[in-house]
């Protein structure tokens, strides 16, 4: 009710929720899973619902989801509560991680050398990523979620903010984490709410 008495009063003309999938065997186990196509585990179904009821009251117009199926799983448990349209695109996939993905990174040499992929990764993956975000932007929909990856979301976060990508490791994204934005009448984006867990 809040909400839509702001929407109302012309405080701002769009709402953006991310959300990041729940969680798989690879997170539990910190393996980087990339464009693997791995699946929620119990736990990551049971935190998913409990986001789903967490949300049930927010107002939600569209929803858009990664196709690999840990987000689309998510999106389409949070989706019960609000049966609307369901977008899943491959614009909204993790980064393709190569030879790391699957690889431990309990392994401290590991971990370092896959920062480095990382951080060479990540300008073409963010301009991939924020291209996609423009289009949903202009869908012309009042309240979006987006359902995405560790990466996605943060390629979304510094898109949104107008932040270059280097700011991205400020960002910490738990499973099934929301983020909301708000654009104001001159267009730009505030973050209202980051990386909420409560519902876990």
């Amino acid at each position: 009710m809040l909400i839509h008495l702001i929407h109302q009063m012309g405080f701002f003309v769009m709402r953006i929720t991310t959300i990041r999938h729940g969680e798989t065997e690879w997170n539990r186990e910190r393996r980087p899973q990339g464009a693997r196509d791995i699946e929620l585990n119990q736990t990551g179904i049971g935190q998913a619902e409990r986001l789903a009821a967490r949300l049930a009251a927010e107002p939600c117009d569209i929803i858009y989801t990664s196709d690999l199926l840990r987000a689309r799983k998510t999106a389409e448990i949070i989706n019960t509560q609000h049966n609307v349209e369901l977008i899943a695109s491959p614009q909204l996939r993790e980064s393709d991680f190569g030879e790391f993905e699957g690889k431990s990174l309990h392994d401290p040499v590991m971990a370092a050398a896959f920062g480095k992929f990382m951080d060479e990764r990540a300008p073409a993956y963010f301009a991939q990523v924020q291209a996609y975000l423009m289009e949903i932007v202009s869908c012309g929909k009042e309240n979006i979620f987006i359902v995405g990856h560790h990466g996605t979301i943060r390629a979304i976060i510094c898109g949104l903010l107008r932040l270059p990508t280097e700011y991205r490791d400020l960002f910490s994204i738990g499973n099934t984490a929301i983020h909301t934005f708000e654009q104001r009448k001159d267009g730009a984006f505030e973050i209202v709410l980051e990386n909420d867990t409560s519902h876990l």
